[in-house]
């Protein structure tokens, strides 16, 4: 008998809100990245750190199922499409260790900076975390707002910039011209 194994998807709806509430009931867990932000008139607000994407974890059946019942006009589902592979029709899943990175990330956390050193790194080279909570974490080196940060790839989904990550804790990889693709996400 084969094991039924439970993943994490992407899925895109416009009713991210509405989604999370509904899907829970169908899904193994949900992870849905919020964050409370101040308004200029001084009211506080939940919103969407990507907005309309939710990460579902359920069977890749299960996962069909829900997507195809969403978009039935008499389902209680609100529409939603589940992330696919670039190459191909494949639904794409989402590792345990970018899940992992995700949570770190969007975790309600306000020491969000840059890298200050000018410790030879430039744009685009490939850096490895070797301490702290992100170690082990691999991405690249990029200019956001005229600032260095190391910035991870969910391939299709979403760049995440590092918070502040000492200079001193991360290394160069240097990959030959056919070991790696510009930016794998990681090996957590």
């Amino acid at each position: 008998m084969e094991e039924v194994v439970s993943n994490w998807y992407a899925i895109k709806t416009r009713q991210d809100f509405r989604a999370e509430k509904i899907l829970a009931e169908y899904c193994d867990d949900i992870y849905f990245p919020k964050e409370e932000v101040k308004l200029a008139n001084g009211e506080r607000r939940i919103k969407a750190i990507i907005p309309h994407v939710i990460f579902i974890r359920t069977t890749k059946e299960n996962a069909l199922v829900l997507e195809n019942e969403s978009r039935k006009p008499e389902s209680r589902l609100m529409p939603f499409w589940i992330y696919r592979y670039i190459k191909g029709e494949e639904i794409q899943i989402i590792t345990p260790a970018q899940i992992k990175i995700l949570k770190l990330l969007t975790a309600q956390d306000t020491t969000r900076c840059e890298i200050f050193s000018m410790k030879d790194f430039r744009p685009g080279q490939r850096v490895r975390v070797t301490g702290g909570v992100y170690q082990g974490l691999e991405g690249y080196v990029q200019r956001v707002k005229k600032n260095r940060h190391v910035v991870v790839r969910i391939e299709g989904i979403c760049m995440i910039i590092l918070p502040f990550i000492h200079p001193d804790l991360l290394e160069i990889i240097n990959y030959g011209q056919d070991d790696a693709p510009y930016d794998p996400i990681m090996p957590v």
